[in-house]
């Protein structure tokens, strides 16, 4: 209807939204009036003013799911400014688990869409692989760790490194290549305002299964400038970053402006993270297949005995993540 409103030469449309704005962007997109990859963006993730005001950091975990993210802190007093404090700061609160905001399985048309995306049984782990690698290629455009769909379009830089780790049983969920000093006004990566520049620390984050986990950490172990965090969903930690550091792995440098870290590593955060990630395995994936069906307890097994995995290679000029992986 807007299409055929804008060909007859109307001078504009007025649309109106009660609800999530996701309808009435598609149809800007749609009729060609919006161009999203366009439009600049004042932080790298998504912002909402009116109910963030000042927030200017966040942990990277949150990165593929931001509407989670802002229903677990809607209790918050106050937002990180500048940089990531003390994340048990009263002042920031505690997260709470709001349902961890499903979205896929909400009604039986999108579990439809999602048993044909995820599949309508699971043999095993490699069925499930096969899921993140069709992802990588762009076949499907939904996974439960993900509310938009589709990657990323700065994951075009590493995507054949992407598709090697998942294929290999690395099932990655989180992502950014590295980046050095391009500028703010980067249609692609940019951010901040005109005159700047952006910065990127490699990081990676995915679920491996445990007989993985420890060649994998010697490895890791071995690389100067890589830092890590693994978690299972018992809590087992194994991890080379103390418990109380924030790692910066996004800044910009600005004109007349301190430098900004918008996008952190923080293992206190990472901690609460795991219990979504881990969760979803179950109340968004598991919920497709009847309960006792070898599908849920393929799931249910990789949610209980599977690591989470955060890896970030500390030099963004020289490092190379995919190398420890034998990319």
């Amino acid at each position: 209807m807007c299409k055929q409103l804008l060909d007859a030469g109307v001078p504009g449309l007025h649309m109106y939204t009660l609800n999530l704005e996701r309808s009435a962007v598609g149809i800007l997109e749609a009729v060609g009036v919006l161009d999203t990859s366009k439009v600049p963006r004042t932080l790298p993730w998504r912002q909402v003013p009116a109910t963030r005001p000042g927030e200017t950091v966040r942990p990277i975990f949150w990165s593929n799911r931001p509407k989670a993210y802002l229903h677990r802190t809607l209790d918050w007093d106050s937002f990180p400014s500048g940089r990531w404090g003390n994340s048990r700061s009263p002042a920031y609160g505690t997260l709470s688990d709001y349902q961890f905001m499903r979205r896929h399985t909400s009604s039986d048309k999108r579990k439809d869409a999602a048993r044909a995306a995820w599949g309508a049984e699971l043999a095993g782990p490699e069925d499930v692989a096969d899921v993140f690698v069709r992802y990588c290629k762009g076949e499907i455009t939904m996974l439960p760790w993900a509310e938009l769909e589709g990657l990323h379009s700065e994951t075009s830089l590493i995507k054949e490194q992407l598709l090697a780790l998942n294929a290999a049983g690395y099932l990655t969920i989180n992502s950014q290549p590295a980046l050095n000093g391009l500028p703010s006004s980067d249609p692609q990566f940019g951010w901040g305002g005109p005159g700047g520049y952006v910065y990127q620390k490699a990081y990676v984050e995915f679920f491996c299964a445990p007989e993985k986990l420890q060649p994998l950490l010697d490895k890791l172990d071995t690389a100067a400038a890589v830092t890590y965090i693994a978690v299972n969903a018992q809590g087992d930690v194994r991890s080379n970053m103390k418990e109380e550091s924030v790692n910066a792995v996004t800044w910009g440098v600005f004109p007349g402006r301190e430098i900004e870290q918008p996008t952190v590593v923080d293992p206190v955060s990472f901690m609460v993270w795991k219990d979504e990630a881990f969760d979803l395995w179950g109340s968004e994936w598991g919920t497709l297949y009847e309960e006792g069906s070898s599908s849920r307890k393929v799931l249910a097994d990789i949610a209980a005995h599977w690591w989470l995995v955060s890896v970030v290679d500390n030099d963004h000029v020289k490092g190379n993540l995919f190398e420890v992986f034998g990319l």
